[in-house]
């Protein structure tokens, strides 16, 4: 079975750049686009397993994202990452599943290396 891939959408380049390394630390194959243009392009040409989606975002709302990786088919396990409280988080999850997408789970920020690990198996 190949190594999860795992590539991550969120504006901020320090949460972006720790989830990265914490995906790297656990063994996976990570990549941090910081803007939703470049994280579309991304996953045609490089089929994550796994996406990190961050629910606020300048240019985009997270669930604007999420509709959009309906829209095109993905495959990929959705991750919901955001500093905004469980019970948001865990309703975005639950409209993911609604829209078919494969979900892996929620990651509350701050979040630790442990998390991370139990969301890419």
């Amino acid at each position: 079975m190949p190594a999860a891939r795992l590539l991550i959408l969120d504006d901020d380049a320090m949460v972006g750049q720790i989830l990265l390394m914490a995906a790297k630390g656990a063994g996976c194959e990570a990549r941090w686009c910081e803007r939703h243009e470049a994280f579309f392009e991304a996953i045609g040409e490089w089929q994550p397993t796994h996406v990190a989606v961050d629910l606020l975002m300048p240019d985009i709302t997270g669930r604007d994202v999420l509709h959009r990786l309906a829209a095109e088919g993905c495959q990929a396990r959705v991750i919901v990452s955001s500093g905004l409280g469980a019970g948001e988080l865990e309703q975005v999850l639950v409209e993911a599943r609604s829209l078919g997408l494969q979900t892996a789970g929620v990651l509350p920020k701050p979040f630790s290396l442990a998390a991370v690990r139990a969301l890419l198996v």
